[in-house]
């Protein structure tokens, strides 16, 4: 179990390096094409994916647990996707794959919410609820002064823009929101161990894609350097795949 755990963690170490290093090239004065990049990058996620299905299959599919997962899955089949359109320059059809990412991926974190809570008989507490009620109180008051105020007050937005971007900003509200109900959950209730680490992981990918997103996009305005954005998505895909590797490990005897 280790030693193949281990062959993944180099595999995608080495992706994740590949892509950090054409990256930073500039630094040198050394340039490449951007469709080598495009590809290493493209490749990368591939790559992540494929361990993912290949991992996703060795679950036992009569625990419903594995229905998260699957929507996890399929939430980096459309990341993907949504990649390559990107890069192809097919933005309007790309966005759209990444909606719809970021709606299986909402699904996903939902079940594991319904199934953690059904099959433990777990509520939260009074305390629990106040502390989640005011985070997300905050959470969206920040989101507004951002994201939503900017877009619908920016006269330079088409209505595809504006609606895209909209829609956006409320799959990573939720996203954040379901974040912190299920991180708070396995915190507080949740049984330890390698089960424990793996959702631990799974969190950690989906609320770092879903902040730098908030973040590059909305705060910074498309700005950065050096591709520094996609290091972070590559970043956070990889340990959401590397999430499903783990679980799927788990069902290997």
């Amino acid at each position: 179990m280790e030693n193949r755990l281990r062959a993944v963690e180099i595999v995608f170490f080495i992706s994740l390096f590949l892509v950090i290093l054409l990256s930073f090239l500039p630094l040198f004065n050394v340039y490449i094409h951007n469709s080598v990049y495009q590809f290493v990058y493209l490749l990368a996620e591939i790559i992540g994916l494929l361990f993912a299905l290949v991992y996703l299959l060795k679950m036992d599919r009569s625990q419903s647990f594995w229905l998260g997962w699957l929507f996890i899955v399929v939430g980096l089949v459309s990341y993907l996707l949504g990649d390559f359109l990107s890069f192809l320059r097919e933005e309007n059809i790309s966005e759209i794959f990444k909606i719809f990412s970021f709606i299986f991926d909402i699904v996903g974190l939902l079940l594991f919410i319904v199934f953690i809570g059904n099959s433990l008989r777990l509520r939260l507490t009074f305390n629990e609820n106040f502390l989640l009620v005011i985070n997300s109180l905050l959470l969206f008051l920040l989101i507004l002064q951002v994201g939503f105020l900017p877009v619908i007050l920016n006269r330079a937005y088409s209505v595809w823009d504006k609606v895209t971007n909209i829609i956006y900003l409320i799959e990573n509200y939720i996203l954040l929101v379901l974040f912190m109900i299920l991180f708070l959950t396995i915190t507080t209730h949740f049984w330890g161990g390698e089960i424990a680490r793996n959702y631990y992981l799974l969190t950690l990918g989906i609320s770092l894609l879903s902040l730098s997103s908030l973040i590059f996009y909305f705060v910074l305005g498309g700005y950065n350097v050096f591709n520094l954005d996609r290091i972070i998505y590559l970043g956070a895909y990889l340990v959401i795949a590397y999430a499903v590797v783990k679980e799927g490990e788990m069902h290997i005897v």
